[in-house]
C-alpha cells in the first residue's frame, strides 16, 4: 500500500510526559485529506502481538514480532477509506496487568488537549488496549475526558499472527465508530466482536474467545453491518455517570479491593488502610453483603475519614443502599474496578464522606426511596 505524504510518522509520547505536544506536531496518514481526523491511542495489547509457535497459537503468544500501529494500517488498508489517521505511542511494559493509573490519565489529558479545544478538527480517537485491563484504562479516561466527541476503546483476543486474527477487524471498526458523528455524545465506547457497548457498563466476560466484552445488564448499544457502525438507540450518555477534572493530576491515591468471603479476615481492611490505602473496595456475597466484621471495620474506617464501597460479587446485580446512610458505600451497578477508580477520581477531587457516598448511592436513592408509594413504605 502507498501512504501519501501527509504522513507516514508515528508520535511516540512517554507515559511520563507532563503535558501534550502542540496538535500541530501530529503526523497524519492519509489518502484524502477531506476525511475525519481519528487519533489513534496506542497502548499495546494483543491487537499487536504475534505469536512465534504457530498461526493456530492464541494461548502462548506474545514473544513473536507483532505489528506496529502503523503495520496495522498496512494490514487493513480499508481503514484510510473512512478516516486519516494520527498514533501517539503510550509505552507498556509487563502486558496491561501489570499498568496503573497513570496510563489512562496521561491519555486522557492528550485527548482532552487534541480533541476537546474548540479549534480542533479530530473527529475522534480510538485506544488499542491489552484485554485484560482493558476496561479499566478505558473507565478512567470515559470519566475523566471531556468533549462529546467518540472515544472508542478496541484490542484483539487473537495475535495478530493467527489464522484469522479478530483485532483487524476490531481495528477497522473503532475507527470507523470514531470517524462517524452519529458516535457523538454517547460517552466512551467499546467496539469489540462486532459489537458497541458502553464503556461505563462494559466489563470482560471470557477470558478467551473473541466474544467477551459485553454489558450484561444494560446491553449493547449497537453492531456493526459492513464495517460500518449501526446503533440501536439515539445518543445518550449513561445516567448519572460522573466526570472528573484531571488535568493537573499526576498521581492518584490508593484504593485497594478486597474479596468478601466466608470467614473474610476484616484484618485486612486495617492493613490496606496502614499501607496507605484512603479507600477500599470490597466484592460483598450477593448483593454486596458484608459480614459483621467487616461491617464493623467500615465503620471504624469511616469515623477516620476512611470510606468502604461495598460492590455485589456476582458478575451482575447490584447492592441496595441502606434506608438511612451508614458507613458503607454501595457502588450501584458499577463493578469492583470501576468503583475503584470512580473512589479514586473522588478522593483525588477532595470530596467528602457525603459526596462521595452521592456519587455512587444517588442514582438509587432517587429511584427507590424518594417516591410516594416509597415514603408509605419506608418511612
Amino acid at each position: 500500500m502507498r501512504l501519501n505524504t501527509l504522513a507516514l510518522a508515528a508520535l511516540g509520547l512517554s507515559m511520563a510526559s507532563a503535558s501534550p505536544a502542540p496538535v500541530s506536531s501530529l503526523s497524519w496518514i492519509s489518502n484524502n485529506s477531506t476525511l475525519p481526523k481519528v487519533l489513534i491511542c496506542s497502548a499495546g495489547g494483543t491487537i499487536l502481538s504475534a505469536s512465534n509457535y504457530s498461526r493456530l497459537d492464541n494461548i502462548h503468544y506474545g514473544s513473536g514480532d507483532g505489528p506496529s500501529p502503523t503495520d496495522l494500517i498496512d494490514e487493513v488498508p480499508e481503514v484510510l477509506d473512512v478516516a486519516q489517521l494520527a498514533v501517539i505511542q503510550f509505552p507498556v511494559t509487563g502486558g496491561s496487568a501489570g499498568l496503573n493509573s497513570s496510563l489512562y490519565l496521561n491519555i486522557s489529558q492528550h485527548l482532552n488537549e487534541y480533541l476537546c479545544d474548540p479549534g480542533s478538527d479530530i473527529a475522534g480517537a480510538i485506544m488499542f488496549h491489552g484485554t485484560n485491563t482493558l476496561e479499566e484504562t478505558a473507565f478512567g479516561v470515559d470519566l475523566t475526558f471531556n468533549c462529546s466527541k467518540p472515544f472508542i476503546a478496541t484490542g484483539a483476543m487473537r495475535p495478530d499472527s493467527y489464522v484469522s486474527p479478530d483485532g483487524r477487524s476490531n481495528f477497522y471498526q473503532a475507527v470507523a465508530a470514531a470517524s462517524s458523528p452519529v458516535s457523538r455524545d454517547r460517552g466512551g465506547l467499546i467496539a469489540f466482536n462486532d459489537r458497541i457497548t458502553s464503556i461505563y457498563y462494559s466489563t470482560k466476560t471470557n477470558a478467551n474467545t473473541p466474544d467477551t466484552f459485553k454489558a450484561l445488564e444494560q446491553g449493547t448499544l449497537g453492531a456493526f453491518l459492513g464495517g460500518q457502525p449501526y446503533y440501536f438507540f439515539g445518543p445518550s450518555l449513561p445516567a448519572y455517570r460522573p466526570w472528573f477534572n484531571v488535568s493537573d493530576t499526576v498521581e492518584l491515591p490508593s484504593v485497594i479491593i478486597l474479596y468478601g468471603h466466608q470467614g473474610f479476615d476484616a484484618s485486612l481492611m486495617y492493613a490496606a488502610v496502614a499501607n496507605g490505602a484512603k479507600g477500599l473496595v470490597i466484592l460483598g456475597p450477593g448483593a454486596a453483603a458484608l459480614s459483621p466484621s467487616a461491617r464493623e471495620a467500615a465503620e471504624d474506617l469511616f469515623d477516620k475519614g476512611i470510606p468502604t464501597v461495598a460492590v455485589p460479587r456476582p458478575v451482575t446485580g447490584t447492592g441496595v443502599p441502606d434506608l438511612y446512610p451508614g458507613a458503607v458505600i454501595y457502588a450501584g451497578y458499577l463493578g469492583a474496578e470501576q468503583a475503584r477508580i470512580t473512589l479514586q477520581l473522588a478522593i483525588n477531587a477532595g470530596y467528602d464522606l457525603d459526596k462521595t457516598r452521592d456519587v455512587f448511592e444517588r442514582p438509587l436513592r432517587e429511584a427507590l426511596y424518594t417516591s410516594p408509594a416509597a415514603m408509605g413504605y419506608y418511612f
